[in-house]
């Protein structure tokens, strides 16, 4: 959260995903997760620490782990809030959904849309396992209880409570449709370097972060002070924008997130042709010399090498699907897929194979 000329801004609002690997997913058959739940309950009674198998998870309806502290704040307080990426309003409907919510939410088109898309993915995907579990049952509140914490093994009493247990009120039961859909008609999108004015005091702008299709890096232009707001970036994209450099100068403060590779940054101390500007003996030339940073970086070969390496898993998934097996690819970054779709139809186009 911060503070700028009296007004209250939340640098997005995700949700922890990676917290569900502690619920089992749902078993094939009733029986079966009735025997599975009974070895574990005989288990955990008798407190008996090995290495975690599918009888440890909590077989139960999910809930999910939102911004640490979320259920307590007053979301009436929060004036604007800016989204960076899709994965970044996961947890939006928690906050729009309560009574007193009047924030401004600004977010660029396409993370609104595939943002959108995300969580009606994930309110699809919860409706099939509350079908499972049934309205009626509300047995997933068992595992909150202290009792059924104490029995967790400690991999997942850690998930659960967090490091020194101050993190089991960040859980809620997961937002309806409805709630996304409300959600949705609050937000606000922009294209990037758009401005847009907040109550005639703060100019707010988007520039691209080169990490996904949508995501950015923000400005936030104030009567007393400039801030840049940079989240996860990466300097060169085979599918996105590339990153937004010169957008960025002439801040008075930078909050800086994180990169998601700092490759290109040590291709450039490597590099003969980097130039410093701190160093640089002709101060006069400094916005010469940000130019040629900005060029050097996007001059790296890590694009090329990223494509290189998607022709390669395209190789080798075609290679299982001919000896009559199946691929599964987990990705994290969802632009990779669109590469990865295009690489296989380029492939397909070339082959026998059908």
């Amino acid at each position: 959260m911060l503070s700028v000329s009296g007004f209250r801004i939340l640098l997005d609002c995700p949700l922890d995903l990676s917290s569900l690997a502690i619920f089992s997913p749902v078993p094939i058959a009733l029986e079966a997760h009735e025997s599975l739940e009974t070895d574990s309950v005989v288990r955990k009674k008798q407190k008996i620490e090995k290495t975690l198998d599918a009888n440890d998870l909590v077989c139960a309806e999910p809930w999910y782990k939102t911004v640490k502290s979320l259920h307590l704040w007053d979301a009436s307080f929060i004036d604007v809030i800016l989204i960076s990426s899709p994965t970044g309003m996961l947890g939006l409907p928690f906050l729009t959904r309560t009574k007193d919510f009047s924030a401004k939410i600004y977010v660029t088109e396409a993370a609104a849309r595939i943002g959108q898309l995300m969580m009606e993915d994930l309110v699809s995907m919860h409706m099939e396992l509350r079908q499972f579990y049934g309205p009626e049952d509300s047995s997933f509140l068992q595992w909150m209880r202290w009792e059924g914490l104490e029995v967790l093994p400690s991999e997942l009493k850690k998930i659960a409570l967090g490091t020194d247990c101050e993190e089991l009120g960040a859980w809620m039961p997961l937002y309806s449709a409805v709630d996304v859909k409300d959600c949705m008609r609050k937000v606000q999108t922009l294209k990037y370097a758009e401005e847009a004015c907040y109550n005639g005091t703060l100019v707010i702008k988007a520039f691209s972060s080169g990490l996904e299709i949508g995501t950015c890096n923000w400005t936030i232009n104030g009567p007393k002070r400039n801030i840049a707001y940079i989240s996860s970036s990466i300097f060169v994209s085979t599918h996105a924008m590339d990153f937004n450099f010169l957008g960025l100068q002439g801040n008075d403060l930078i909050i800086f997130s994180d990169f998601s590779t700092l490759d290109t940054t040590e291709n450039m101390e490597n590099d003969n042709t980097y130039c410093d500007p701190v160093t640089s003996s002709n101060a006069s030339d400094d916005l010469y010399n940000l130019e040629e940073i900005a060029a050097s970086l996007l001059k790296d070969d890590e694009s090329m090498e990223e494509m290189e390496k998607l022709a390669f898993i395209c190789t080798c998934a075609f290679d299982s699907v001919r000896a009559g097996g199946s691929v599964l690819v987990p990705i994290d970054r969802l632009g990779i897929v669109l590469c990865l779709l295009e690489q296989m139809s380029l492939l397909l186009e070339s082959s026998s194979l059908k």
